[in-house]
């Protein structure tokens, strides 16, 4: 890395100047719009940028915050702590600490050589190279769940300081934003969309894959996972002697959590694998009635010309480009 660069990134900052000068808090309103301490993208991205970097704060403890965006931490020199759900997550030299942005956290006292860098990456910049990451299993699932607005905290931790590609590519990554030189906005999405792809590729290098999950959204995960695996046979009864619940209960937490009842949940299951099959496969209509769990013919036309608004049949018809010949759709138009 240019000295140069490095020897302007680590410059005091003015926050920092009055810290030393024996500053005790931060000021928060530099950072938040927000009583429950949020940082603000638009407090750190001018108005043109979807992409910046900033040295961490040193010299001070800095308190319990979230943010309204992604953030992600690269350790440049020397070391760094944060506390994240009562967990003490230490970063040395040539870790990367991601940060979705439901996350909160606080960071510890940092001295003069630990050099922490936060980039700051706006949604819009995410969702534009979200395609180039939708192979990656590790990062497309965190996007994803940063983008959901009823997401959990999550955050990955990645030590990659003896991981010469991943380097590189953060050296380049910092070259272009500290130099402003990066115009192009090509360049800075093709340099993290690699970063991505190189932190996938090296999963050795992932220590911790954190969510912190509140206890209603372990509930409504158990909930979604068992309509989707037993949609056929779904039954209350058995979900709540699985959760040691009264069917009373559940039936009535289920609808405060979700908005909809039980039964609605499995019949919206049903419906969405009975699409699934009439577009990808060749079975008769009459075998993807029993393959969802109904043996009433009538009801599922009726439920399904409601939803869609068309028969399966005329449905599968119109989406689909395979011809219908052979399939037996004798008793579809019910």
């Amino acid at each position: 890395m240019d000295k140069k660069i490095i020897d302007k990134l680590v410059r005091l900052s003015e926050e920092e100047k009055q810290i030393l000068l024996g500053q005790k808090d931060i000021r928060k309103d530099d950072y938040t719009l927000s009583d429950k301490f949020i940082v603000n993208s638009k407090k750190l991205l001018s108005s043109n940028k979807q992409i910046d970097l900033r040295l961490h704060t040193r010299f001070i403890d800095f308190p319990e915050h979230g943010h309204d965006y992604m953030e992600f931490m690269y350790v440049y020199a020397g070391h760094v702590a944060h506390e994240i759900g009562g967990k003490r997550i230490d970063l040395q030299s040539g870790d990367i600490l991601f940060l979705n942005r439901h996350i909160r956290h606080s960071v510890l006292r940092a001295e003069k050589d630990d050099i922490g860098i936060n980039f700051i990456l706006s949604d819009s910049f995410l969702k534009y190279i979200f395609h180039n990451v939708q192979n990656n299993p590790i990062i497309s699932a965190f996007l994803t769940r940063n983008f959901d607005e009823a997401g959990e905290g999550e955050y990955l931790h990645f030590r990659t300081k003896d991981t010469f590609p991943i380097r590189n590519l953060m050296d380049n990554l910092i070259f272009a934003l500290a130099q402003n030189t990066a115009a192009d906005y090509t360049i800075l999405t093709q340099i993290v969309s690699l970063l991505f792809s190189y932190l996938s590729y090296y999963k050795e290098t992932l220590a911790n894959n954190i969510t912190i999950s509140s206890p209603q959204v372990l509930f409504k995960q158990y909930v979604s996972a068992y309509v989707t695996q037993q949609y056929p046979r779904a039954r209350l009864a058995e979900l709540a002697d699985a959760l040691g619940y009264t069917s009373v209960y559940l039936s009535r937490r289920i609808a405060h959590v979700f908005g909809k009842t039980f039964r609605e949940l499995v019949i919206e299951e049903r419906l969405r694998v009975a699409e699934r099959l009439l577009l990808t496969t060749r079975l008769s209509v009459d075998e993807i009635i029993r393959t969802v769990g109904y043996e009433n013919q009538t009801h599922f036309h009726h439920m399904f010309k409601e939803k869609f608004g068309e028969t399966p049949y005329r449905y599968r018809q119109d989406h689909t480009s395979y011809p219908l010949t052979g399939i037996d759709e004798a008793s579809t138009e019910n």
